[in-house]
């Protein structure tokens, strides 16, 4: 019996070190070309902390099989800082205050309306440029006295009722602007927008990708303990719908990618990348 429960952790051990280093992979491939390596970059601190575990309990056993935890933890160091951030360091201003938000429609669908809300933030803050994402342009609007450079680019949908879109406010000149398109139907959007700042042209890329749309129905429902034919079900359908998520949102990173790539200018992203820090999306 004991070399049965011995062999049952080594086997864990195993699993917990090969799906470290496939988290540690899956910023550098991308999920068209191997889609199953997102799904350890979307878990990576699970594996992380598992590894963790198991370095500790090895090591409290005085087991010599520590030393495998510890090796594959330290290759993984430069990935900590990206996922696990300490504010140590006291904040400094520069010479250019930018921000993006996702404004979530203004909570127009809740029945409220954030947009003055919204507006005092950016106010408040001083912030010389800033992006909001899914706003719903005849909703709400931006003080022009603090903000007097705007631009607005909506979905354009055939359905869009509110003029929902992408809107950057700014207190620098606006000289240029373009929508880039993704290669698929979608309500998420992408725009790039020339600003002149101090004699000098940057191209911010306000950009909204795909989300994973998780809610929190499917989190309840994935925990239970009963795994039935139903549970089975809507499991494989979970993780289907998940895979063409990421799919899109590879798909829309490479877009993104390109048009900055074509940019005459210095580019400043900005925006929801709805994606972990251990993706392919954020490398």
């Amino acid at each position: 019996m004991r070399n049965v429960i011995k062999k049952i952790v080594d086997i864990l051990n195993g699993i917990a070190i090969l799906g470290l280093l496939m988290a540690y992979l899956a910023p550098y491939v991308d999920p068209q070309d191997f889609w199953p390596i997102a799904f350890f970059g979307l878990s990576y601190k699970l594996w992380f902390l598992g590894n963790i575990f198991l370095f500790i309990f090895w090591l409290s056993l005085k087991r010599i099989r520590w030393i495998y935890n510890a090796a594959f933890l330290l290759l993984g160091t430069p990935f900590i800082g990206r996922n696990i951030q300490f504010n140590a360091s006291s904040y400094q201003s520069g010479d250019l205050k930018i921000a993006s938000f996702n404004t979530n429609v203004q909570q127009v669908y809740n029945g409220g309306n954030t947009s003055k809300e919204i507006d005092s933030l950016l106010t408040v803050n001083k912030y010389d440029v800033a992006v909001l994402i899914e706003w719903f342009d005849k909703k709400g609007s931006i003080n022009r006295k603090h903000y007097p450079h705007q631009q607005f680019v909506n979905l354009n949908a055939l359905s869009n009722r509110y003029n929902y879109g992408i809107r950057l406010v700014s207190k620098h000149k606006i000289i240029n602007w373009e929508r880039i398109k993704y290669a698929h139907k979608t309500k998420n959007m992408a725009a790039y927008f020339d600003i002149e700042i101090n004699g000098e042209i940057i191209r911010f890329v306000g950009t909204h990708l795909e989300s994973n749309m998780i809610s929190s129905n499917d989190y309840h429902t994935l925990v239970k303990l009963d795994v039935d034919e139903a549970y089975k079900t809507y499991a494989l359908k979970f993780f289907k719908r998940l895979k063409s998520h990421i799919l899109l949102r590879s798909s829309q990173t490479k877009t993104v990618l390109e048009a900055i790539k074509n940019s005459p200018y210095p580019v400043v992203i900005m925006g929801d990348l709805n994606d972990t820090p251990q993706s392919f999306t954020y490398e």
